[in-house]
């Protein structure tokens, strides 16, 4: 866990144990990063891209969280189709409109960059939120697999709470076994059983707590997918309820609330 999840853990159980209220505004940062690469093809491209379009619908726009949302997409090089804005009731529509509008990039499979660019952007309009969580939608292995998880366990370190990914047609084991490791890096900063393959999007953990994989047989299939995870983390978040917590849900809050702040203090300590 990195040093923004140990202060997130120890404020949020303090506050719990003292009867605190939960419900203070919190930034969530969703980036969502589309493959436009040579194998997914212009066809292809256009269902995901509309189908991720369709899926932010379900970002809560009024509540006490605010969610700031980037959209990118990979293939060689890397382009921004959003660069990070808060959603709001008055600009969702057209947050949507430039996600349908996008062109596809074509070229190689450069998630490495997709990564490093999604941390770049948020970092640039003002750092990291309470919560990051990013989402990374691909037909195919990554052009370097050492890059691409480097690539994600630097996010971890920046502060990027989880890393998920939507792994589209017939892939192979291995390719899977690879991916399932750049969200287990991704979102606890190493390789473990936590990480998860899915094959269908009816039970998709909350992304804050474990990396995941979602296998989806074709690209027609894609929108129930990012439709479900979308969903999901709009209600691990906190979305309109004042009462959810947007932090890693699985902490036993009480019990951190104790020794939470001795454990954020030592590693501070350590890191200085």
């Amino acid at each position: 866990m990195n040093l923004k999840k140990y202060m997130n853990a120890a404020i949020t159980a303090v506050a719990v144990a003292f009867g605190a209220t939960a419900a203070n505004a919190a930034t969530i940062d969703l980036g969502f990063s589309l493959d436009g690469s040579g194998s997914v093809g212009n066809t292809n491209f256009a269902i995901t891209r509309d189908a991720l379009a369709d899926a932010l619908a379900q970002i809560p726009t009024s509540g006490p969280n605010q969610y700031r949302v980037a959209v990118t997409q990979f293939g060689s090089n890397v382009g921004t189709i959003v660069a990070p804005v808060i959603v709001t009731a008055a600009n969702i529509m057209s947050i949507q409109d430039q996600v349908r509008a996008a062109v596809r990039i074509t070229g190689g499979t450069n998630t490495t960059g997709a990564i490093n660019n999604l941390v770049s952007l948020f970092e640039g309009d003002g750092g990291l939120g309470d919560t990051t969580l990013f989402n990374i939608t691909t037909d195919g292995q990554p052009n370097s697999q050492s890059g691409v998880e480097a690539a994600a366990l630097a996010a971890f370190n920046a502060g990027v709470e989880g890393i998920s990914l939507e792994a589209i047609g017939n892939l192979n084991a291995g390719t899977l076994e690879n991916m399932r490791r750049i969200a287990s890096i991704g979102t606890t900063g190493v390789i473990s059983d936590i990480g998860a393959i899915l094959t269908d999007s009816d039970n998709i953990p909350n992304a804050i707590d474990q990396g995941f994989v979602v296998q989806v047989s074709n690209f027609q299939d894609y929108e129930a997918a990012i439709s479900a995870k979308v969903g999901r983390v709009a209600d691990d978040t906190g979305g309109g309820d004042p009462n959810v917590v947007p932090l890693p849900a699985g902490l036993p809050l009480l019990l951190v609330g104790v020794g939470a702040l001795g454990v954020a203090r030592r590693f501070k300590a350590k890191a200085a």
